[in-house]
């Protein structure tokens, strides 16, 4: 248990603290650029009231680029910090009326110093997996243009039967041809950046094993595990990608359907999709389940969201084993 706790409301161009201490009292109230300059006025600030730094939990909603100085500089600090997810906080604050600067750093603060046993502290990722990370959000990029690029050689395709479009056509295939082009040239080096640590070329190999998963399937999977370190078993990362479906009732009035939460990592379950997919076509197994399920009369879409758990739980034992995936043939009961 920390004896103070530092709540962050992070901006753009500054951030405001509000420094409390176990008793949920605030101690401070302060603003600051959001920049190195600022950050060390930060920690000169909390020396002004006889306060360590390092006795001091600082929380900060997690913003994405908006935090990363902050997380920069408390790691090479050797401070502690713990990033919050906004939704948690939001729904933990029950009813509030009004807010401004000030009253958020103090309930971020507040929250942190209710829920200290339950938060995580901030460890940065390794510099291969962000650099995996930008060449995964580049990839997502060019292939949605690929596909807007598709819709539109379509939509000429129907125009030609009216007028002449060949060069407005061939102007198009050759972006697609470009951006085809781009797509492989990223995956070359992906397999370049894996193949660069052996820890994660392990990893990398062993799902590749698994029908269904290829490259961009198994690094997504590396990337959002932080290499299978930030999850301990497949149940929580299936919650975590929105995979795991959900009770809903309540005595005798509410029957709702059991289905999964809409409160998920969304990139991650397109791409379990797509590997759902694969596995169907090309895994004797899943094949074989998905056909008997379908003459269950069970609905295409919870099949293939049950194959997507499937392939998590495969993902994590071959990891976990150090053994490649071993596809059986199916029996004659199971088919």
């Amino acid at each position: 248990m920390n004896s103070y706790y530092a709540g962050l409301d992070v901006g753009k161009r500054s951030f405001d603290v509000s420094l409390v201490n176990y008793e949920q009292q605030e101690v401070g109230f302060s603003q600051f650029t959001n920049d190195e300059d600022g950050l060390a006025k930060l920690l000169k600030w909390i020396k002004t009231f006889k306060i360590v730094p390092s006795d001091v939990l600082f929380c900060v909603e997690d913003m994405g680029s908006y935090i990363s100085d902050i997380a920069l500089f408390t790691t090479r600090k050797k401070l502690q910090l713990a990033l919050l997810c906004p939704l948690n906080l939001k729904r933990s604050l029950g009813i509030q009326r009004g807010k401004n600067d000030r009253i958020d750093a103090k309930r971020i603060a507040v929250y942190a110093s209710l829920q200290h046993r339950n938060l995580k502290l901030f460890v940065p990722q390794k510099k291969i997996i962000l650099e995996l990370k930008s060449w995964l959000t580049i990839r997502d990029n060019l292939v949605k243009q690929k596909v807007a690029q598709l819709h539109i050689l379509e939509k000429l395709h129907h125009t030609s039967k009216l007028a002449e479009v060949s060069e407005q056509s061939e102007f198009i295939k050759g972006n697609i041809d470009t951006l085809i082009e781009q797509i492989n040239s990223i995956e070359r080096r992906i397999r370049k950046l894996i193949g660069s640590d052996a820890s994660i070329y392990r990893n990398y190999k062993l799902l590749c094993s698994i029908k269904g998963v290829a490259i961009i399937t198994a690094t997504v999977m590396i990337c959002s595990t932080n290499n299978f370190e930030n999850f301990s078993d497949h149940r929580k990362f299936a919650c975590y990608c929105g995979v795991a479906p959900f009770e809903h009732t309540s005595g005798i009035s509410v029957r709702g359907k059991t289905q999964v939460s809409s409160m998920a990592n969304r990139k991650i379950k397109v791409a379990l999709t797509r590997a759902a997919m694969s596995a169907i076509n090309f895994d004797p197994q899943i094949k074989a389940y998905y056909q008997r399920k379908l003459k269950e009369g069970k609905h295409k879409a919870a099949i293939a969201n049950a194959v997507k758990a499937k392939i998590i739980a495969r993902c994590f034992a071959v990891v976990k084993r150090g053994l490649p995936y071993v596809v059986l043939q199916p029996s004659i009961h199971s088919a």
